[in-house]
């Protein structure tokens, strides 16, 4: 029986992630069928970061430029109006507005509350609504949960986990964005610094469109950060 390989990429930042694990998807990711037709290279990936604040954030050959990242980072702020963009989701919303039988639960603001209180595995917050996003044909939110916890000596760690994610076209971005939000709803308030990442995805996949662009992603050139590990 033949299914999606499942395999651990260890980065220092960001960049070196992504390349390292678009290399990968392009040489030994399954082919499989998508719900949109399309072809796609898929596996279950694990990718862990461990200076996830290195620059560059981005990778050079990431695909959106980086203009249309900054604009994208919009999309991680408080008031931004995802509704009058034609969105029927929004990550922020989702975090901030999460929808409960009583009033809407800002689980970020609960999140930077709890911090302080010291180590804890019960520090996470959500996306899915399952009475929504099981019966809905599109646009369910690929991002499920972040998940943090202080370490100690100012450190913590913050886990991330989704359901899908579209590799060569939008991995970079969604952890920039996720990143900078997380360090400004979480992280400063609370004078944490994050020294670990880990990126968990179900279906981690590159389009067949992008195979060949995909296929030339190089590794960055190991800088004195790098060479430390």
């Amino acid at each position: 029986m033949k299914y999606p390989p499942t395999n651990l990429i260890q980065a220092v930042g960001l960049a070196d992630a992504w390349a390292q694990a678009v290399n990968f998807v392009i040489k030994h990711g399954m082919e499989i069928k998508t719900e949109y037709g399309p072809m796609s290279k898929d596996i279950c990936s694990v990718i862990e970061i461990r200076e996830p604040y290195l620059e560059p954030m981005l990778h050079p050959q990431f695909p959106t430029k980086e203009l249309h990242v900054k604009e994208y980072l919009k999309q991680w702020e408080r008031g931004y109006d995802w509704k009058k963009q034609g969105f029927e989701y929004n990550y922020m919303d989702r975090l901030i507005n999460y929808p409960s039988r009583s009033k809407d639960i800002d689980q970020l603001k609960a999140i930077r509350e709890l911090l302080p209180q010291g180590v804890s595995r019960r520090r996470q917050a959500i996306t899915w609504i399952p009475e929504r996003d099981l019966f809905v044909k599109e646009d369910q939110p690929c991002l499920q949960r972040i998940w943090v916890r202080p370490l100690g000596e100012g450190n913590a760690e913050m886990h991330c986990m989704w359901r899908s994610r579209d590799l060569y076209a939008a991995w970079n971005s969604n952890m920039v964005g996720l990143l900078t939000m997380v360090k400004r709803e979480l992280l400063e308030p609370n004078n944490l610094k994050l020294v670990k990442v880990v990126d968990f995805c179900n279906a981690l996949h590159i389009y067949e469109a992008d195979w060949e662009d995909a296929a030339k992603v190089k590794p960055l050139p190991k800088s004195p950060q790098m060479m430390r590990y």
